[in-house]
């Protein structure tokens, strides 16, 4: 091999590298919870739209993605711990100093840099009526029905609700708002309509969506504090992506998998 050879191959080598030094081992819920999250603890073919997105951000960075699915209420610990790099969270986390995410010039959680989110409320279709005149004052003390894990729980509790979070999913929340062992489901949607097909086909009359949205917020990727100090470039690229493009490719990624067969489970996001 003649030197001119040697000298190409350096920067090949280099860049090779660097393709592959940016690993994502991005953490989300074991729950089967269609169309964000397929399946339960193995990863299918098709794992669902918020994970399509995930690993279509860390690309936008140059970055591949190694998935772990975990229980709900893990998550945070695990990327506390650095077991996980990042995973994808509504309610920022306290008491966590290796847990990192987009602030703002005021030093608060950037909504421009996370999904925009929604929790959205569903009823007995008898309570509709009453639940609509007074949200705030229908749901305080009573018992709200949440998935196992939800980082949003606390901030249910704080506004006077008793959270009932049992349940491993969506659809056993329903079964026990029909049972009348819960009062409301809570749920956060990327859009706020996301389950209205689901209850219709499932549920028919009994059980109703309110137009009122409980509250609006962002879900942000958050990430290992000694991860983002050797990749925080990369990180910063995936933050603005999220909140800029990603925003615009989700819907997207949902109509897709709308499209696909239905493959059981209730949407819940966390």
């Amino acid at each position: 091999m003649n030197l001119k050879h040697q000298i190409l191959l350096v920067p090949l080598f280099i860049l090779s590298a660097w393709a592959h030094s940016c690993v994502l081992r991005i953490g989300y819920t074991s729950q089967n919870a269609p169309p964000y999250f397929i399946g339960t603890d193995t990863i299918p073919a098709a794992p669902g739209a918020t994970v399509d997105l995930l690993n279509e951000m860390a690309a936008s960075a140059g970055c591949k993605t190694e998935l772990v699915r975990l229980p709900t209420a893990r998550l945070l610990l695990a990327l506390n711990a650095g077991q996980i790099d990042a995973t994808a969270l509504a309610t920022p986390p306290a008491g966590l100093p290796s847990v990192v995410y987009p602030l703002d010039g005021q030093g608060r959680p950037d909504p421009a840099r996370g999904l925009q989110h929604t929790t959205v409320i569903i009823v007995r279709a008898a309570d509709r009526a009453a639940a609509s005149a007074d949200l705030n004052g229908f749901l305080r003390g009573r018992r709200v029905g949440v998935s196992h894990g939800v980082s949003f729980a606390g901030e249910l509790r704080a506004a006077g609700m008793q959270v009932d979070d049992g349940a491993a999913d969506a659809r056993r929340n329903f079964d026990k708002l029909k049972r009348n062992r819960v009062d409301a489901v809570a749920m956060s949607l990327n859009v706020a309509g996301d389950m209205d097909e689901l209850l219709a086909r499932e549920h028919g009359k009994e059980l109703v969506r309110l137009e009122q949205p409980l509250s609006s917020h962002s879900l942000w990727l958050m990430v290992n504090k000694d991860y983002y100090g050797a990749h925080g470039a990369a990180v910063d690229e995936m933050w603005n992506w999220l909140g800029s493009k990603g925003r615009k490719r989700l819907p997207q990624l949902l109509k897709k998998y709308e499209a696909l067969p239905q493959q059981g489970g209730s949407a819940a996001k966390h």
